[in-house]
C-alpha cells in the first residue's frame, strides 16, 4: 500500500504541461486584451471605476491592495502592462516558472480589486495557474530548453498534476451536488426546456431540443457525467471520460452565448491534466483501426 501511494503522488509524469502552459496564458492575454479594448478594465479596476479608490482602501485587502498603492491612475495600466509581458512570458515558456508566479500573483490581485469580476474561469484559472508555479521544468516546447538550452527534468515527479487533478474532480463533484440541491430534478428534463428559451441559448428556434427525450438525456446525462468523473476518472475510463467532459464542454460553447465561452475554455484545460503524453497516439491507432474495420464499398 505504501509502495502505491508514494507511486500514485511521486511517480513519473506524463502530464502535457505545455498545453496547460499555452492555455493559461492565451485565456489571461485574451482577458486583458477585450478589457483593455472595451474599456472594462478601467471600469472595474481605475481609481474612478465601479468601485473607487477612496472607498476600496477600506475594503480591499492584499493582494488586491496591489492596484491601490498609488493615487496615480495611470498606476493600474502599469500592473496591466506587466501581467501581459509576464503571462506572454508564459506562453512562449520564457522563464517559466517565475512567469507562471507573476502571472498567477497579478491575476489574483486583479479580480480582487474588484470582485464583481470574478466569474466561472476565474476560479480554474487560480488554481491552474498556482500549479504551473511547481510543474516540471522546464518543459520540452519552452524558450526555457529550446533557446537557453535549460536541461528537461530527469524524472519529473506527478504531484504537482495530482493538486491539479484533485481540484478537478472537486470542481465537478460539487457542481453536480449544487445540482441536486437546485433545480435540476432527476426524472425530468424540465429544467433543460426552460434553458433552450433563455435569451443566452443560441438556437431557442430549433424545435427538436426541447423534445422530452433530448431534454432527459441533457438533463440525467449531464448530471451522471460530471458526478461520476471525479470517481471513474482514476480507472482505466480515464481518457474516454476526459474526451467526452471535452466534447460536453465545447457544445455549451456552441450551443450558448459568448458569456460562457471563457468559462468552458479554461475547463477543458484544466482536463489536460489528465491526459497522458501517449494519449495521442492511443486515439491515433484507436481511428486507424476502426477505419480498417470499415468495410469498404464495391465500386
Amino acid at each position: 500500500m505504501q509502495r502505491r501511494v508514494n507511486e500514485f503522488f511521486f511517480g513519473p509524469d506524463k502530464t502535457p504541461w505545455t498545453l496547460i502552459r499555452l492555455g493559461c496564458a492565451f485565456l489571461v492575454l485574451a482577458t486583458l486584451l477585450l478589457m483593455g479594448i472595451s474599456g472594462n478594465y478601467e471600469r472595474l479596476y481605475g481609481h474612478y471605476g465601479m468601485l473607487p479608490r477612496r472607498v476600496a482602501v477600506d475594503t480591499v485587502y492584499w493582494p488586491g491592495f496591489l492596484f491601490l498603492i498609488k493615487s496615480d491612475p495611470a498606476w493600474i495600466w502599469r500592473i496591466y502592462w506587466v501581467m501581459v509581458a509576464a503571462a506572454f512570458c508564459l506562453a512562449i515558456g520564457l522563464w517559466t516558472r517565475v512567469a507562471a508566479a507573476l502571472t498567477f500573483f497579478l491575476y489574483v490581485a486583479m479580480v480582487q480589486r474588484n470582485l464583481v469580476s470574478f466569474n466561472g474561469e476565474t476560479g480554474i484559472l487560480a488554481f491552474a495557474l498556482f500549479t504551473l508555479i511547481f510543474a516540471p521544468w522546464p518543459q520540452r516546447f519552452s524558450v526555457d530548453h529550446l533557446v537557453l538550452k535549460k536541461p528537461l527534468p530527469h524524472r519529473p515527479e506527478i504531484w504537482a498534476a495530482r493538486f491539479l487533478q484533485f481540484n478537478v474532480c472537486m470542481m465537478y463533484l460539487f457542481t453536480t451536488l449544487g445540482k441536486f440541491a437546485g433545480q435540476w430534478d432527476l426524472g425530468t428534463g424540465e429544467i433543460w426546456y426552460h434553458i433552450t428559451l433563455s435569451d443566452w441559448f443560441r438556437f431557442s428556434n430549433v424545435e427538436w431540443l426541447r423534445n422530452p427525450w433530448v431534454c432527459l438525456i441533457a438533463v440525467h446525462g449531464s448530471l451522471l457525467v460530471e458526478g461520476a468523473f471525479a470517481f471513474l476518472v482514476w480507472t482505466g475510463l480515464r481518457l474516454p471520460l476526459v474526451l467526452l467532459l471535452m466534447v460536453l464542454h465545447a457544445s455549451i460553447i456552441v450551443l450558448f452565448d459568448n458569456a460562457l465561452t471563457f468559462f468552458n475554455i479554461a475547463a477543458m484545460i484544466a482536463l489536460c491534466g489528465f491526459l497522458e503524453t501517449g494519449d495521442l497516439d492511443r486515439i491515433r491507432r484507436f481511428f486507424r483501426k476502426a477505419g480498417r474495420q470499415i468495410p469498404l464499398q464495391p465500386s
